[in-house]
């Protein structure tokens, strides 16, 4: 595919891009500095080194988005060991975790243990190499912040943070990589009277090309110009979104223009159901979240380019 590199993308031209409304386009704000994003390189143990003899350990399982941590502490009175369990859903360069105490357990034995909820905590990393956790425990009582840092070397997190930003959750919970070429190949009527046609994204790891067809009519008539886009492709976390009146599972994006630096908060769904996986993207002019993203997905679909 040629490509016709467009200067100085107006921001009306950026929002029919995607099908936004002005309106919307109007709330989106210059990027920030790009975020710390979770991911499988953060394993391993972690700890404050004023309480050395107590700390973490981490386990990132991507397929399912989620972080389990275990604590290993001291009773508030002191004495014997205590040891916690925690898990969570992953939000970026944060996760939200139950608080877990086991009971009732006999070493080296099979055993009914029970598991009870005790307090909560956010786990936020700054870093590869540094991070928070900020912990409630209901049943003591007590609440506190301890800064922690990773005990051993950082060998993998920042190279898993090179593809961070392109590998996200699909419908079957798996992670897909979605670096490479995609097309859509239709037409789209616009609210504005005019349509787009082929819809063409190429992935790396932290940027995206779009190229889009527009026309100057409905149904793809009239005269036809190619609008290009340079994006840069940072993943917040996953989400569920609206597809077809059911409810799956996507990913919220920021993507921000190299050019003009406007941000478009956007979601991207992989469907991986069938041989050849399938891409959208959200609908910006749906209802949005909480946080300014669109909560639904067109039936238009992106097939992966070999």
């Amino acid at each position: 595919m040629q490509m016709n590199i467009r200067k100085n993308v107006t921001a009306k031209a950026l929002a029919a891009c995607f099908g936004l409304n002005l309106a919307l386009f109007a709330s989106i704000t210059a990027a920030d500095e790009p975020r710390m994003l979770i991911n499988a390189g953060l394993n391993g143990s972690w700890y404050e080194p004023a309480t050395s003899g107590q700390g973490f350990v981490f386990d990132v399982v991507p397929s399912n988005n989620l972080m389990a941590a275990y604590w290993f502490t001291y009773p508030v009175e002191g004495g014997a060991r205590e040891w916690f369990l925690a898990r969570g859903d992953i939000s970026g360069d944060s996760v939200t975790l139950k608080i877990y105490q086991t009971a009732n357990g006999f070493f080296d034995l099979a055993s009914a243990v029970e598991r009870n909820v005790v307090g909560r905590a956010e786990l936020k990393f700054s870093s590869c190499t540094q991070a928070s956790w900020e912990y409630q425990i209901d049943t003591l009582g007590i609440s506190n912040e301890i800064p922690l840092q990773r005990i051993a070397p950082d060998y993998y997190c920042e190279e898993f943070l090179s593809s961070a930003s392109t590998t996200i959750v699909s419908h079957s919970k798996s992670w897909v990589d979605i670096r490479g070429d995609w097309l859509f190949q239709g037409c789209v009527n616009l609210e504005n009277s005019d349509s787009h046609g082929d819809e063409f994204f190429s992935f790396t790891d932290t940027t995206a090309i779009l190229e889009i067809d527009r026309y100057s009519r409905p149904d793809c008539q009239g005269a036809v110009s190619r609008q290009v886009l340079t994006l840069t492709v940072q993943r917040i976390d996953k989400t569920m979104a609206y597809l077809g009146g059911e409810t799956v599972i996507a990913n919220r994006f920021i993507l921000t223009d190299v050019e003009s630096g406007q941000e478009i908060k956007q979601l991207f769904y992989v469907d991986d159901q069938g041989e050849v996986p399938l891409l959208t993207h959200g609908l910006q002019d749906s209802l949005p979240d909480d946080e300014g993203f669109p909560t639904e997905l067109p039936e238009l679909f992106f097939e992966r380019l070999e």
